[in-house]
């Protein structure tokens, strides 16, 4: 893309009852915008409706998993140029400022930021969960949708030239540890799922040694420590959704 050559945005985000979220959401990115797509899972709240007071396109599409839902929206899209969100995420300042500048002449294919998320009324700071960094903005032609289901990710085509913009994404988690649970629970079994269609299988010494090795990493070598009681939270959960997919995928090799 030339320096010279200002190219137009789209903003997506996918959304099924967000009505809470989506004003802030949109409110951080009207601004950056030339397009604003609300691809929506058939929501039975006021999303939709305060989606429209912002200008956005509404698409109506079913949701089968989150890898196909975000494949079909940048799809849709209008532009090249996407900022992806979810509904539960904002722009920093800093952060809108960083892509404001990057797209008055975009010089590289994609850029990731840092994404901070607040869980129970605390921001953590370390962890897995900081500065947890993901593409967000991005040319889709030089980037495309990789994983399954729930650990899908933007990532940038062989060839493709990445920076990292100033600034973080927030992320309103808004989980309680009863939450946590219940979604590590659905997660787990998604992913096992999807392990399963892809052909992959697990062992013992998979089931017995990765959740521990997933504590220690997000606890003690990444810090976790430092986000108090949370951050404990955060490892010992995230510890146990590794047991659960292994066992699940274990389960489902069995038949």
């Amino acid at each position: 893309m030339s320096a010279t050559a200002k190219p137009l945005l789209s903003v997506t985000i996918m959304t099924y009852n967000e009505e809470a979220n989506i004003a802030r959401c949109l409110e951080s990115v009207k601004a950056l915008a030339d397009e604003i797509l609300i691809v929506d899972s058939f929501s039975n709240d006021r999303t939709v409706e305060i989606a429209k007071q912002f200008g956005a396109r509404i698409e109506m599409h079913p949701f089968v998993t989150f890898a196909d839902q975000r494949r079909a929206m940048y799809a849709m899209a209008t532009h090249d140029w996407i900022l992806t969100l979810d509904a539960d995420e904002y722009l920093s300042p800093e952060l809108m400022s960083s892509v404001k500048k990057t797209m008055a002449g975009p010089v590289f294919d994609a850029y990731s930021s840092n994404r901070k998320s607040k869980i129970a009324g605390t921001w953590l700071n370390h962890g897995s969960w900081y500065p947890d960094r993901k593409i967000r903005l991005f040319n889709r032609n030089k980037a495309r949708v990789n994983g399954i289901d729930v650990h899908e990710s933007v990532d940038p085509l062989p060839g493709a030239m990445i920076s990292h913009l100033c600034g973080d994404l927030m992320h309103l988690a808004g989980e309680s540890i009863d939450t946590r649970y219940q979604k590590i629970n659905l997660y787990s079994t998604k992913a096992a799922e999807g392990m399963y269609k892809q052909g992959l299988h697990t062992n013992w010494f998979r089931i017995s040694f990765k959740p521990m090795i997933r504590f220690i990493s997000v606890y003690l070598v990444r810090l976790g420590i430092l986000d108090g009681f949370y951050g404990y939270v955060i490892a010992k959960s995230e510890a146990h959704y590794v047991w659960l997919r292994e066992t699940k995928l274990k389960a489902l090799s069995k038949g």
